[in-house]
């Protein structure tokens, strides 16, 4: 006659089901948010003192939860475009990136370059643009991470990608020149109380400045204004600083193409719109090259069609005036292709090779 298997005592039921209970780190996709941040105060923020090995195994194990949950959500439905799956998707990623910056920044890191890859191979451009760029979502850096060196390169070209640039890309200019700004004359213009904005400050601060530049001296102009209102040494919006950034930019096109379309440019004409040209090259490759990339074609057109030979060649050739790329910005990829075709004109050839020197 078979044995009759023993039932557990209630003891020992409750005991294992408050072991499974331990065990489980599941996010479900109904409501990751609120499954994920169940798992944040049970296990890993608790009241009691716990060994610190144990809470980074418990992080890491709801960063994994984490990860599945939005790759889930994202790519693992025929529905994955749905707009509501989408925003679980960014709700949970910005929550688990604000964790993952404080507890163990690194496999996210990692993560993230993955998530991009398959996010833009599907094209789930509205998803990258709104959430993942928008948000700033890439990899955790010194900005928002204590556990990386104020050294370290900040992630811009994570964000170069589907013709986006880094949210931040506008300010990091401002902390570079910071100890350059120390080094100069003091400002003409002085707060009549301490702690007041200067004139130029407010203007900085609000983007309400207007940027023109004349035939005289453009370089040195457009200088002046870069550094009263776009190099400046207090915190600007993001937004109102790329709009400052853009403003300089429209103005640098627009005294480039009138010293050498207005009428017939001189020598001197074409030395100053080269130098100017050189130098908003040079900020549009560090803040974003895009806007450059695609009014150089225009210029360069309009170059061949008058006919100024010598600017082509002596200018624009061989100084590499042509699209920014992966020789002058860290916006694009050593594998990105490099513009031979823009300088195949005129009997002129690109003057560099076609695979970019690491």
């Amino acid at each position: 006659m078979p044995k009759r298997k023993a039932q557990d005592a209630p003891g020992e039921t409750m005991a294992a089901s408050a072991q499974d209970a331990q065990n489980d780190f599941t996010i479900g996709l109904a409501d990751p948010v609120k499954d994920y941040q169940r798992l944040i105060e049970t296990r890993v923020q608790v009241d009691e003192i716990v060994d610190d090995d144990v809470t980074k195994k418990n992080f890491r194990r709801t960063a994994a939860a984490a990860r599945e949950a939005v790759w889930q959500l994202l790519f693992d439905d025929a529905t994955s475009a749905d707009e509501s799956r989408q925003k679980k998707a960014a709700d949970l990623l910005e929550q688990y990136r604000s964790d993952a910056c404080f507890y163990d920044p690194w496999p996210y890191n990692e993560w993230i370059v993955k998530l991009r890859d398959e996010i833009l191979k599907r094209e789930l451009l509205g998803f990258w643009r709104e959430s993942i760029v928008k948000n700033q979502l890439g990899p955790c850096w010194s900005r928002d991470c204590d556990l990386f060196d104020g050294d370290d390169e900040p992630p811009l070209e994570f964000y170069a990608h589907a013709g986006c640039s880094a949210p931040f890309a506008a300010s990091l200019k401002v902390r570079a020149a910071l100890q350059h700004q120390a080094s100069l004359e003091p400002a003409s213009q002085e707060p009549s109380t301490p702690g007041e904005l200067t004139p130029d400050q407010t203007a900085a601060l609000t983007g309400q400045f207007e940027a023109v530049l004349t035939k005289e001296n453009p370089l040195e102009e457009y200088r002046t204004l870069m550094k009263r209102f776009v190099l400046v040494n207090i915190i600007v919006p993001d937004d109102v600083h790329k709009a400052s950034v853009d403003k300089m930019g429209a103005a640098a096109r627009d005294i480039i193409w009138k010293l050498l379309f207005d009428g017939t440019p001189s020598k001197e004409d074409q030395e100053k719109a080269a130098e100017l040209l050189e130098e908003y090259k040079g900020d549009a490759g560090f803040y974003s090259p895009w806007g450059f990339n695609e009014w150089i074609v225009t210029l360069r057109d309009e170059v061949l069609k008058r006919e100024l030979l010598d600017f082509w060649r002596e200018k624009m050739v061989k100084l590499e005036l042509g699209p920014s790329c992966s020789r002058d910005s860290d916006y694009f990829d050593l594998d990105d292709p490099l513009p031979l075709a823009f300088y195949e004109k005129a009997g002129c050839t690109a003057p560099f090779d076609a695979v970019s020197e690491d």
